[in-house]
């Protein structure tokens, strides 16, 4: 149950954030793992929470490119599936910093 509510939490912060691709904007990473921190705090550890935002934050640059992102951030839910499983794969790649 946790672990879909962190998802979809993700999901919900990545469509509001602007395009970050590879590079994060200046700022940008700090608002992202802020809200990401702020969103869990009810439920999981703050050590724990860091650890997970950081690698999402982390595998976010990775996955997708500037224009998708920036493609996300018009786009209304639900997501396209290809996208909703990408972003699925990236927070539960992540899911073992939970567990740490």
């Amino acid at each position: 149950m946790r672990c879909k509510t962190l998802i979809a939490l993700f999901v919900s912060m990545l469509i509001g954030l602007p395009a970050i691709g590879a590079d994060w904007p200046a700022g940008e990473r700090e608002k992202f793992m802020q809200d990401c921190q702020s969103s869990g705090q009810a439920t999981v550890a703050p050590d724990k929470l860091q650890r997970y935002c950081g690698c999402a934050a982390d595998k976010i640059s990775n996955e997708f490119s500037r224009e998708e992102l920036d493609r996300l951030k018009g786009q209304k839910t639900p997501l396209p599936e290809e996208t909703q499983a990408r972003l699925v794969k990236v927070s539960q790649s992540c899911l073992s910093q939970l567990n740490g």
